[in-house]
């Protein structure tokens, strides 16, 4: 019989870290590409508090695959810069689903109820010396999509 205290991975658990309050200009369409719509959504700035404090940089952009009736997928690539003048490049992949007509209300910029949207994705991060600790762990984010911006909530998996 297997000792289940030496062979067993560990469960994870998560420390919130940071949020982020994205502010976005309206959508870059693309149009229809086969596998969904295409859209690229300009990051305009927000705000990030925390563990890491700061501002979101006007310098990136959100590129989705929006489709109504299956999972959309975003790739989010941003800038912050905290309170103490240090940069953090980050990539943000994810999926956002909804039934079609929350989907439809998503993509028109309407209000829609969080708890109606499946919305997770998986930051990455490239930093400053101090700032390594984001480098070093897994992070997972849940998000909820505002007509003006997105809100994420960003935990640090342990």
């Amino acid at each position: 019989m297997a000792d289940t205290r030496r062979d067993r991975p560990p469960e994870p658990t998560f420390e919130h870290a940071f949020d982020v309050e994205a502010e976005i200009d309206p959508a870059i369409e693309i149009g229809d590409t086969g596998d969904g719509h295409r859209r690229i959504i300009p990051i305009a700035g927000g705000t990030v508090s925390g563990r890491v404090e700061g501002e979101v940089l006007a310098a990136g952009a959100d590129y989705q695959l929006f489709r109504a009736d299956r999972p959309s997928t975003l790739v989010a690539k941003y800038a912050i810069e905290t309170t103490d003048g240090d940069r953090i490049y980050v990539e943000n992949e994810g999926i956002r689903f909804a039934p079609p007509e929350v989907s439809e209300r998503i993509r028109d910029g309407r209000d829609v109820d969080p708890d109606q949207v499946y919305f997770r994705s998986v930051p990455s991060f490239e930093t400053a010396p101090d700032l390594q600790w984001l480098t070093r762990s897994v992070f997972v984010a849940t998000g909820v999509r505002m007509p003006d911006g997105v809100h994420l909530a960003v935990y640090r998996v342990a």
